[in-house]
């Protein structure tokens, strides 16, 4: 047998034994990086085999899309937005604006671009055949591109695990095994390719991994990008301020801040000045909107309750993301230790979705890095995974008519939103958990603070945050140092 590194008795306790001299932990078996890329190539691969009974075929024997749990906005988009397959301008000035922000807007046209470089026939007299070849093309030259984003939000996800490691660990990066939670995610499988959001989701990793290397100007970028995308990402700045005002660190917010308004500015404004109409219909389409697909609020309407207007829709929201934020507010400044970042943002955005207007199936991409990296535990993701896959199968049934209004199934639509939204709040109650017992906060044990915080990570709070006698714990690294050595951990009054 091989001797033993001395070491500390509580170290070894809670290892379960000290590692030999001749022992290696590093290498190919250990490297996270080739398994969770070569999963995330196969989650993809059978994403676009789940999508080949979508292939239409015979012009005038569209398939059953919702029935074979492949539809996508992709391809139907292209065919019934003259604006596309006649070669016009993605944002037009006049009939139908697209519905979306300009970054996933230049994505779309470069999605285009391309696929007329492939042999899409592109006119305004193009046939109903040709249109329906070049819809084939424009999907196939986006899904590669949504692969790429999807690598590319894998890749992030590795990164964000290299910080966490230790001399005792002989920095293997113990966290970044998480990423095979995105990578093999059946999420990604069921709601890969219904939209263009995965693009948004790796700018928003990117945004998270930025902030993580202390690096708040460039995250502030990346930011004004992802917001240029999709407009979840605004979830990240009340996050900062809140986690910055307790740590005392508005230098670093008021960068990141004024970096993301430049670049948000450098997207957006052009696209305003040439036509306003069209740039605003985004913002329009989504506040007129009333209650529709998945939310709580359609679900409510279903069942017999009367809003009145769309606007009453709203107000409702308003109010219960306001009351929601406000919980939030205090559970960061009262925990006994800072939350970390991505907790927060998963109680933030965990409160928008269950009470937003919509909630389309593709929607759980937005959450599912960020739920990784707030709780990485498996049965807590395997819960919400069945959950969310679940509610998407409902949600096609519903719209194929199987669980549709009047048919009496139509409850089980009404369950699958009910338990979407349980399960997302019992997962943010989980989350909220760890926050008020921090060291019982699965990435926090055994070694480190908050790994995303950037700047704030080991950051001590402002000397306001503490009202008198309230119990403060000691310096994470001290209470580690005793907790690794068996010693008590004891709490002071200031």
């Amino acid at each position: 047998m091989a001797a033993v590194v001395p070491d500390s008795d509580g170290f070894s306790l809670r290892l379960g034994g000290q590692l030999g001299t001749h022992a290696r932990i590093k290498g190919g078996w250990f490297d996270p990086v080739p398994v969770v890329m070569t999963s995330a190539i196969v989650t993809w691969l059978l994403l676009m085999l789940k999508q080949a009974p979508c292939i239409q075929t015979d012009p005038g024997n569209p398939p059953n899309s919702f029935a074979s749990l492949c539809y996508t906005d992709i391809s139907v988009l292209y065919v019934n937005r003259e604006p596309l397959w006649s070669g016009g301008s993605v944002f037009v000035t006049s009939g139908q604006p697209l519905e979306y922000p300009p970054l996933i807007g230049g994505f779309i046209a470069l999605a285009r671009w391309l696929a007329v470089r492939f042999g899409a026939s592109v006119g305004p007299d193009v046939e109903w055949e040709d249109k329906l070849v070049a819809s084939h093309i424009f999907f196939g030259v986006s899904a590669v591109m949504l692969f790429i984003c999807f690598l590319s939000l894998v890749a992030i996800h590795l990164e964000l695990g290299r910080k966490v490691a230790s001399r005792h660990t002989q920095g293997v990066r113990v966290r970044g095994w998480d990423a095979i939670f995105v990578a093999a995610s059946p999420v990604v499988l069921f709601t890969g390719l219904i939209n263009w959001d995965l693009f948004a989701v790796a700018l928003t990793s990117l945004t998270l991994l930025l902030w993580a290397r202390c690096r708040p100007f460039a995250a502030g970028i990346a930011l004004g990008l992802a917001v240029s995308a999709k407009f979840y990402a605004l979830a990240i700045i009340p996050v900062l301020f809140l986690l910055c005002l307790r740590a005392a660190k508005p230098r670093a917010f008021l960068r990141f801040i004024g970096a993301a308004v430049l670049s948000w500015a450098a997207v957006n404004v052009p696209f305003m000045v040439i036509s306003f109409g069209s740039w605003s219909y985004f913002w329009t389409f989504n506040a007129d909107r009333g209650a529709d697909l998945g939310s709580i609020w359609y679900m409510l309407q279903l069942a017999g309750v009367s809003y009145g207007s769309a606007k009453t829709v709203s107000i409702l929201m308003v109010a219960g993301v306001t009351i929601g934020g406000l919980f939030i507010i205090g559970q960061v400044l009262d925990a006994p230790r800072r939350p970390r970042m991505p907790q927060v943002l998963l109680l933030v955005m965990v409160v928008f979705l269950v009470f937003n207007k919509v909630y389309s199936p593709q929607y759980v991409l937005w959450l599912l890095p960020v739920a990784v990296l707030a709780r990485p535990k498996l049965f807590d993701l395997a819960v919400l995974t069945i959950s969310e896959v679940l509610y998407t199968v409902a949600v096609w049934g519903f719209l194929d008519g199987v669980l549709g209004i009047g048919t009496g199934a139509d409850r089980l639509y009404w369950a699958a939103v009910v338990l979407r939204c349980g399960t997302q709040l019992w997962f943010a109650s989980r989350v909220v958990s760890d926050i008020e017992n921090p060291w019982d906060d699965p990435v926090r044990v055994p070694f480190i603070d908050d790994p995303l915080g950037g700047v704030l990570d080991h950051e001590p709070d402002a000397a306001w945050i503490r009202p008198k006698g309230q119990p403060v714990l000691p310096h994470p690294m001290t209470a580690l140092v005793k907790w690794l050595n068996q010693e008590p951990i004891h709490v002071t009054d200031d």
